[in-house]
């Protein structure tokens, strides 16, 4: 009788572990930032817990996004991105839910930072 408690308790970690969330498609949201509102575009593509794609909408040209990684329901990547005719890093964490992704994204620094919430384009 013991043993069942132990072996439910077993089975709910590893469906916890085993649980990745499906990153993949196109999402859109919007970044609000000083000099004006942004439209966001990320394409993303999951295989394991490895994430691929690009990000438009903060540069002229689609930025690569790089080092980008799955775990559970939580992403995580970067990208540059040009301010001012400069290059930076932005730095990017988020949450995976069935139809949205809620992002931290923020300089690699620290010194600045926001939240951005994207909805999956059907």
């Amino acid at each position: 009788m013991k043993r069942l408690p132990t072996l439910a308790a077993l089975l709910l970690v590893l469906a916890t572990l085993l649980y990745s969330a499906d990153a993949t498609g196109k999402w859109k949201g919007t970044l609000d930032a000083p000099d004006g509102a942004h439209d966001l575009t990320f394409d993303l593509k999951a295989s394991g817990n490895v994430l691929t794609g690009a990000l438009s909408g903060v540069a002229g040209e689609p930025s690569e996004i790089k080092d980008g990684k799955i775990q559970g329901d939580t992403v995580s990547f970067w990208a540059m991105a040009e301010y001012q005719g400069q290059p930076i890093k932005l730095v990017f964490k988020g949450q995976v839910l069935e139809s949205e992704i809620h992002f931290t994204m923020g300089l690699e620094d620290g010194n600045w930072g926001t939240d951005v919430v994207v909805k999956k384009v059907m």
